[in-house]
């Protein structure tokens, strides 16, 4: 524990953790049986181009989400850049979304040839807002790509009704939505599609790829198409593609963590719970709360910063990233005020979204955290709380 502000590591002092505390999920399923799907590669020679490990994994896949198809492909980001090639209207050059997401989203849009467009988002929920992205809308909106948030799902029958208003298709961004369940529905069913991560840091851990869930089968088949050049013979190329094929050793994994995504699912519980246990006696931060009436993946525990604060909530992250743990300001900047957005765009007046930004720090989850990794990160905030004027002081000297 810090018993002098000179104890911190951002002023000399020895870190509190040797070895870091990230804010992945870094989740590996049981070893013997990635080794043991491993082997089938090895003894059948198939190392991709739609093997045996890449169906059993869609199969699952398909089973979890409950839904008629799954797509595999080598990473999330190429299967959002495929549907929006696939499903984007013709003629039309933007994509609705939120500002207040992954800041690579953007880019997945310029990659397919089209414009971001931002919207508002809900506060707290942190979707977006059904109302903003109706006012966006316009002749020029080619798809709307929303994303889930780890603490709430979009408000999906109203997007619906914008859908139909305007004719513009809905694509759902989940890769905070494995296992989850709203209203008795579980994630994965939602719009024209729905898109899931298989990184490492994510619930199902494939190194890195991604899929697409769908109940549309002629879009599934397109998909296919996509991620394999658009090969539709050994020679014939029926459409547009690109080699975005998830190899056989990433689906071995991949199948491996499917087999304890439970309990994954229930150490980020009790993680979760841990925190709102330990930041209890903490001053002036609470976490954000996950709905009791869903079923949540407690992905990200997200501690957020009330206005008595005098040092800023990315000096606080500063602090705890010298100690090692790995906090991170949540989804900040918004995206629309980024530097590296493209130069041209409107900026467009989005209060919610950056009024969210400035909130919330992403805290470290996942196994290679402890509760006594939980404890010690709330007395060091607790510590930080009470000599915020010395740091602040010392942070600007």
């Amino acid at each position: 524990m810090k018993n002098r502000v000179d104890d911190l590591a951002l002023f000399g002092g020895q870190a509190e953790f040797v070895s870091v505390r990230p804010i992945g999920q870094l989740a590996i399923g049981p070893e013997e049986l990635f080794f043991q799907q491993a082997r089938r590669i090895f003894e059948g020679r198939r190392l991709t181009n739609n093997g045996p490990l890449v169906r059993d994994l869609e199969g699952r896949l398909s089973d979890l989400h409950q839904v008629a198809e799954c797509v595999s492909f080598c990473s999330a980001s190429l299967a959002i850049m495929a549907l929006l090639r696939l499903l984007a209207k013709k003629g039309r050059t933007e994509v609705i979304m939120p500002a207040f997401t992954y800041p690579g989203l953007p880019h997945l849009a310029r990659w397919a040839g089209l414009t971001p467009r931002f919207a508002d988002i809900l506060p707290k929920r942190h979707t977006l807002d059904p109302a903003s992205v109706a006012e966006v809308a316009s002749r020029d909106t080619a798809v709307v790509l929303a994303v889930h948030q780890v603490n709430s799902l979009c408000d999906v029958a109203r997007l619906e009704e914008v859908s139909e208003k305007y004719d513009i298709p809905v694509l759902y961004d989940s890769v905070h939505g494995v296992g989850c369940v709203c209203d008795g529905e579980r994630v994965g069913g939602h719009g024209v599609a729905e898109v899931f991560s298989l990184h490492a840091t994510k619930i199902v851990n494939g190194f890195e790829g991604g899929y697409v869930t769908t109940n549309d089968a002629k879009l599934a088949d397109k998909l296919r198409l996509a991620r394999n050049f658009g090969f539709a013979g050994q020679d014939a190329v029926s459409q547009c593609g690109f080699n975005g094929k998830l190899n056989e050793l990433h689906a071995a994994l991949a199948l491996a963590s499917l087999e304890s995504v439970g309990d994954v699912v229930r150490g980020n519980r009790m993680r979760y719970e841990q925190y709102l246990q330990h930041f209890r006696p903490v001053q002036d931060c609470s976490f954000l709360r996950y709905a009791d009436d869903s079923e949540w993946n407690y992905e990200f525990a997200l501690l957020e910063l009330s206005s008595a604060w005098t040092l800023s909530r990315d000096d606080v992250v500063a602090v705890l990233r010298g100690e090692n743990a790995l906090a991170r300001p949540y989804y900040s900047p918004p995206l629309h005020l980024s530097p590296h957005m493209p130069e041209g765009l409107p900026v467009p007046s989005l209060p919610v979204t950056e009024r969210e930004a400035g909130k919330y720090l992403q805290m470290p989850v996942g196994e290679l955290v402890d509760e006594d990794t939980i404890r010690r990160l709330a007395g060091l905030v607790a510590f930080v709380h009470d000599n915020q004027e010395e740091i602040a002081g010392r942070l600007a000297s």
